[in-house]
């Protein structure tokens, strides 16, 4: 479970105008004080301040407003494509599973509302929460079939996810290995534009760091439906190494663009990882 979420969400739940758990910008009834206003901007003899409305050089009566807690949308955006169901060091369907369940009863433990997308070739709708609501009992259940599922295709219907999100901000986790070209990905990138954003990066160093010196290597690209075996030597090593570090700093480059900070995770989901990236962004 994501720690001290009330915290992390702040920055989506800022402008939202319904009551919840987080600090917002909107001004309401909160506990924590804002500003004095005029009783006439403000009508609510209730919170009169005579010491302000004493100070006041204009003599008029000064009321206290407060920030109102807010409540926030927080949803899931998966890639269930078939290189998402790459089982290596870890299995990637499992994570994505673990990842799913965490963030749901995080949103819920705050009374916020979480929805999902699953996002294969063609979007199953047996795999859509939307919109987001507080039923834990559907997300087990979505959860279940993904552990249970065998991803097949591309991630065709990632771009169509945005069309199953609130007109307002949202908290969007955005989960993939993002094989997908980089112009795919700023189109994804666009289409969530009002949202916040959190790009969280599966990848498995089976996939790219542990990878044997010598030997005979048996590449498949799980998409395609596509095999090579390869004779795996140091060069060659250093090669895909060095074309997977280009990748990550192509990925940071793009989403940097768009304002946010993609998580990488190379050892299945954690929720803990999730903490310290917003822990690391609050500064």
């Amino acid at each position: 479970m994501l720690e001290n979420n009330i915290f992390y969400y702040r920055k989506a739940a800022q402008n939202s105008v319904f009551p919840g758990a987080h600090r917002s910008k909107v001004i309401g009834n909160g506990i924590l004080f804002k500003q004095h206003q005029p009783l006439i901007n403000a009508p609510d003899p209730r919170h009169i301040d005579l010491r302000a409305s004493l100070l006041n050089p204009f003599s008029q009566y000064q009321v206290k407003s407060f920030q109102q807690q807010s409540r926030l949308d927080v949803f899931l955006l998966a890639d269930l494509s078939a290189s998402m169901g790459y089982h290596g060091n870890y299995n990637k369907p499992q994570a994505v599973a673990d990842c799913l369940l965490s963030v749901a009863k995080s949103a819920h433990a705050t009374g916020d509302r979480f929805g999902f997308v699953g996002c294969g070739q063609v979007l199953n709708h047996q795999l859509l929460i939307s919109p987001a609501n507080l039923q834990q009992g559907r997300v087990t259940d979505i959860a279940q079939q993904i552990k249970a599922s065998i991803f097949t295709g591309q991630a065709g219907s990632l771009l169509q996810a945005a069309d199953y999100l609130p007109n307002s901000s949202a908290l969007v986790f955005l989960l993939s290995d993002f094989y997908m070209p980089i112009k795919m990905i700023q189109q994804q990138m666009q289409r969530l534009n009002r949202h916040t954003v959190v790009p969280l990066v599966l990848w498995d160093k089976k996939e790219s760091c542990d990878l044997p010196r010598w030997g005979m290597m048996r590449i498949s690209d799980l998409e395609q439906g596509k095999t090579r075996t390869l004779w795996m030597r140091p060069a060659l090593q250093k090669k895909i190494q060095r074309a997977f570090k280009q990748r990550k700093q192509q990925l940071q480059h793009c989403f940097r663009s768009f304002g946010c900070e993609p998580l990488f995770m190379e050892q299945g989901y954690r929720a803990e990882s999730i903490s310290q990236y917003f822990l690391q962004l609050a500064g």
